[in-house]
């Protein structure tokens, strides 16, 4: 492996997940794992000291059942969500980050080039602890996270870099394997805005198979009064061939699922007709997003140009036709749904590197650079040294401008006592976005703030969701109650928060901490977890 650092984009899915990159000839490509498949069954088998990704942890799903993990993303971020196996606890970040260690192994092996800047995608409608979790995983896996870009707009950057004479209107529908969102977006050709977005963190292909499965194993009951679900082997074996069924039926009119437990057996014939009434629920779930997107970014149908469908649950017929009938239109074909997500992310990762090497680069002739940053503008000259002057020039020139789908308050105490969520930033405003506030010491001589922070839109905090405590610490003591303190929120491009506190009377600084209901773990911790994942793959 030569001693180039590599710049990549990563889509991590699901039930599948790819990572592309720059080739050298400046094209986005994505990168084959090492079975030679583009992308990669996000599916971990624990087999004694032994872990592995892929293909093969997939089909040992049956034989293995307990000792086998899926669908990890849709427990991302969840504090109390964990996993044991072989008497060690796991979880969703650790679980996440063997599958990136895993994709991202294979595809050095492939390039003879160590791969350390990433970008990794997420579901647009992702709040910030989903949104920090992930980044964690990143960072065990032992990659540093460039930034994190939302999945539909990744689809977007893929369809304008290579749509670069189009100026559209687009609606992005992105059905994945557990996450579904739908965003309109200004595409004029590598400048993208985001005018709108809303979804669902776990609405997606696995459901319409759950539903299958559900109708499968009522059938067995019906026929010799065993639940298949019941015995996790019968159920792991369901779970693989309600999957194969359905892609089945995109295809043909009809499939047989042959159901096996306890001794007995059935072949249980569906139609695309029964699937799709068995699962029309969810169909008209997300159908729901479309019009409200729509409605939320002020347009019309008409005004549409373009609908790109995204992620492999896109390809039922039934998802194509209520796209027709609701829009009026063909959903384009000119992206890959399976691919163009890690493709946009490849080119985010890009214009990040070139953002940030210039501006490291000047810090490193002024002498005030880390010794990160002038690590990171050796990289980002490196890659900037492998392709062609046009692209650097086209990365330089890109825009994307994002919006929020969470609206950012703080919880405050009203006069009668009860508490209530005061929005800063409301959904859908274009990122960076700032906003200060003013809050005023509670009593003499305070030299902390605590001030709680919430994702939603109700103005009850219990239907919000907490992202934790902000801590606001070193005020300037002997001061009377009510002295004011300026705290700066700032939602970033990637969907993640920083606040800012300062001393209105002294303009002195305060410590800000956002003590999150999700923690995570320390950067020891994941340096030492990062070793031991690293030693179970090999």
């Amino acid at each position: 492996m030569s001693d180039a650092r590599k710049i990549a984009g990563i889509d991590l899915g699901t039930t599948y997940s790819a990572i592309a990159h720059f080739n050298e000839y400046g094209k986005v490509d994505i990168v084959p794992n090492s079975e030679g498949e583009r992308i990669t069954p996000s599916v971990i088998l624990f087999d004694d000291d032994e872990v592995i990704v892929g293909k093969v942890a997939k089909n040992q799903a049956v034989a293995s059942p307990e000792n086998v993990i899926q669908f990890v993303k849709r427990y991302i971020g969840e504090q109390d969500w964990l996993q044991t196996i072989n008497g060690r606890d796991y979880t969703p970040e650790i679980l996440s980050a063997l599958i990136l260690k895993r994709i991202v192994s294979d595809a050095e092996d492939q390039l003879g080039v160590e791969i350390t800047d990433v970008v990794i995608t997420v579901p647009a409608y992702f709040n910030d602890n989903e949104r920090k979790a992930t980044e964690d995983a990143g960072q065990i896996a032992g990659l540093s996270v460039l930034g994190l870009l939302n999945e539909p707009t990744a689809a977007a950057i893929a369809y304008g870099m290579n749509n670069l004479d189009k100026t559209i209107k687009a609606v992005v529908y992105d059905l994945g394997g557990g996450t579904f969102d739908v965003t309109v977006l200004d595409i004029e050709g590598n400048n993208v805005k985001v005018l709108a977005t809303a979804g669902e963190r776990r609405l997606g292909g696995k459901d319409w198979d759950d539903y299958l499965l559900n109708h499968v194993a009522e059938a067995f009951i019906d026929e010799h009064g065993i639940d298949p679900r019941d015995d996790l082997e019968s159920y792991q074996d369901l779970v693989i061939k309600v999957e194969d069924a359905k892609k089945t039926l995109s295809r043909k009119k009809e499939v047989k699922i042959f159901a096996q437990c306890g001794g007995k057996s059935l072949k249980v014939p569906v139609t695309r007709e029964t699937f799709e009434e068995l699962t029309r629920p969810l169909l008209e779930q997300t159908e729901t997003y479309v019009d409200m997107v729509l409605s939320k970014a002020g347009l019309s149908w008409d005004q549409i140009d373009e609908i790109v469908p995204v992620g492999g649950s896109t390809r039922m017929p039934a998802v194509h036709e209520m796209l027709v009938r609701v829009t009026g239109k063909e959903p384009s074909k000119g992206v890959n749904p399976d691919e163009c997500v890690a493709a946009g992310a490849a080119y985010w990762a890009a214009i990040l590197a070139v953002r940030q090497g210039e501006e490291f680069k000047d810090k490193v002739e002024a002498g005030t650079a880390t010794e990160e940053e002038a690590d990171f503008a050796q990289v980002s000259q490196q890659f900037e040294e492998s392709l062609p002057e046009e692209i650097i020039g086209l990365l330089r020139g890109t825009v994307v401008k994002n919006v929020n789908s969470h609206s950012l308050g703080i919880v405050v105490v009203t006069p009668d006592g009860t508490e209530r969520n005061v929005i800063m930033i409301p959904e859908q405003t274009e990122l960076p976005a700032k906003v200060t506030k003013i809050f005023g010491t509670a009593e003499d001589n305070q030299v902390t703030v605590d001030v709680n922070i919430v994702e939603g839109e109700s103005e009850d905090p219990e239907d919000c969701v907490s992202i934790g405590t902000l801590m606001i610490s070193d005020l300037p003591s002997n001061r009377v109650k009510g002295s004011k303190v300026r705290v700066t929120y700032t939602y970033n491009e990637d969907g993640r928060i920083e606040i800012y506190a300062q001393d209105e009377e002294t303009g002195a600084d305060a410590r800000t901490d956002i003590k999150r209901t999700s923690e995570g773990l320390s950067s020891e911790q994941m340096a030492q977890v990062g070793t031991e994942i690293a030693s179970m793959l090999e």
